[in-house]
């Protein structure tokens, strides 16, 4: 059983109260609360913020191709495997995902394809949402809570 999967099933195996106590000792470990790439750290955990994967040839040349979905979850999961560890965790500790897409109908299954890449096995909770995005090129935003093991 990987890290992360021993982690959430001790936390949650003693009750839901002991599982908020197990988060909050986490919260609480030392480092405070801090900047880190792409989110906040609180101790051993790490809260991203939302991250998209629209294709970056785009801040040059706007009438460069976005990117589909496929795209745009490929670049938003490396992203956020880059951060991860950049703080000395990976994938494999993320408790908790928020996918938010432009058009769940038509696209939830092609996010999906690419999600599973990125967690095959074990794979953290997860909602997906949809949601109306201020531009017409943003199709999918996603966000995590990981755990950052001792080192």
């Amino acid at each position: 059983m990987n890290k992360r999967r021993t982690f959430l099933t001790s936390a949650a195996g003693v009750g839901s109260s002991a599982a908020m106590a197990t988060m909050a000792r986490a919260a609480a470990a030392p480092g405070g609360r801090s900047r880190a790439p792409g989110g906040i750290r609180v101790g051993n955990l790490y809260f991203s913020g939302g991250l998209t994967g629209v294709n970056p040839e785009r801040r040059k040349n706007p009438s460069a191709p976005p990117g589909d979905i496929k795209e745009q979850t490929e670049r938003t999961l490396e992203a956020h495997k880059k951060n991860l560890e950049a703080l000395g965790t990976s994938l494999e500790n993320v408790a908790k995902v928020t996918v938010f897409l432009a058009d769940p109908k038509n696209e939830r299954s092609g996010m999906n394809e690419v999600y599973a890449k990125y967690f095959p096995k074990d794979a953290p909770a997860r909602s997906a949402v949809g949601v109306e995005f201020p531009d017409d090129v943003t199709r999918v935003e996603i966000e995590l809570v990981a755990w950052i093991p001792d080192t």
